[in-house]
């Protein structure tokens, strides 16, 4: 991994959630994982069953990682190996992002939303 270190004057970020990360600085290996189920009804109704998540195969499928056919070689000089940031503001970070200033070797993010909208029956 590329050796540096980062020099930040003023960072600002107004949300972070969902298992999302912001960092500074150098990291081996950065894997924020989320798994949401969102329901939106017209009426405020919560039923015991329906938060589990092994109902809906969107949470155990496995993700194809991608193939490397070939061999990758690279050389990085830095003259100066710095990584200088002024000034930055950042509005939200959420469902596994990732805001980083830095090396990381590898960054993993996942994601799964199965998302529902449950509007009123207006015949019944």
């Amino acid at each position: 991994m590329i050796s540096r270190y980062s020099q930040v004057t003023s960072a600002y970020v107004n949300s972070i959630g969902i298992s999302s990360v912001f960092h500074i600085g150098d990291s081996q290996q950065i894997t924020p994982s989320v798994k949401v189920l969102a329901i939106q009804r017209e009426e405020e109704r919560y039923y015991e069953s329906e938060g589990d998540l092994s109902k809906f195969p969107i949470f155990s499928e496995e993700i194809p990682k991608p193939i490397y056919y070939e061999e990758l070689t690279t050389n990085f000089f830095h003259e100066n190996p710095k990584i200088n940031v002024s000034a930055i503001h950042v509005t939200a970070i959420s469902s596994s992002g990732v805001f980083h200033i830095g090396s990381t070797r590898d960054i993993m993010c996942e994601t799964r939303t199965k998302h529902f909208r449950q509007l009123k029956d207006l015949n019944g």
